[in-house]
């Protein structure tokens, strides 16, 4: 019975998600990093505005615009243990990653040429990241601290807050450019 709840929980979870990611109004600063622990296994998912991660929400056009887009994307993919550090002794590899800007689906390609031709890039415009990584490390991760300096990193971050699902379930709330705390 306490499964069926533990199940029925976790979809309910899932479908508030879901509803909750229609990109029409999101909160520029807001970001929300969620973490699902089973033993030495961590899933990882990063969600909020485009424009807390690269200053601008529309589709990168100049090349200096994909270069800014090309290093976070690769910051996220390459040098995740800079942007959430594990403790060394837990000997943790990243297993698989994914960083995709979702733009709201009125943003068409005919929308985007019409911002452009009015050289309106950022009206209107509404994009989220959408970043996922797993994590797997040889002893359990339960118990062990996570450092987290995403807020050093992009400073258009106002608001972090980390969902830790594990044994017990926690938020916590990231007022640091970097700052420790226990899964």
């Amino acid at each position: 019975m306490k499964t069926h709840f533990l199940v029925i929980g976790f979809l309910l979870s899932v479908q508030t998600m879901a509803s909750e990611h229609s990109l029409g109004a999101h909160e520029h600063g807001s970001i929300k990093l969620g973490m699902a622990v089973e033993k030495n296994i961590v899933d990882i998912d990063l969600d909020g505005p485009t424009e807390s991660f690269i200053s601008f929400e529309y589709l990168p056009k100049t090349e200096k615009e994909k270069k800014i887009f090309a290093a976070v994307e690769n910051q996220w993919n390459k040098k995740l243990f800079e942007l959430i550090t594990f403790d060394k002794k837990l000997n943790c590899k990243i297993t698989e990653t994914s960083f995709k800007q979702i733009i709201d689906q009125k943003e068409t390609a005919e929308a985007q040429s019409k911002i452009k031709e009015t050289a309106k890039k950022a009206s209107g415009v509404h994009s989220d990241i959408e970043a996922k990584a797993k994590v797997t490390c040889a002893s359990n991760l339960v118990g062990s601290n996570v450092e987290v300096a995403l807020k050093k990193y992009f400073q258009n971050i106002k608001k972090l807050t980390v969902e830790i699902i594990s044994n017990e379930s926690k938020s916590v709330e990231i007022t640091k450019a970097v700052q420790s705390f226990k899964i």
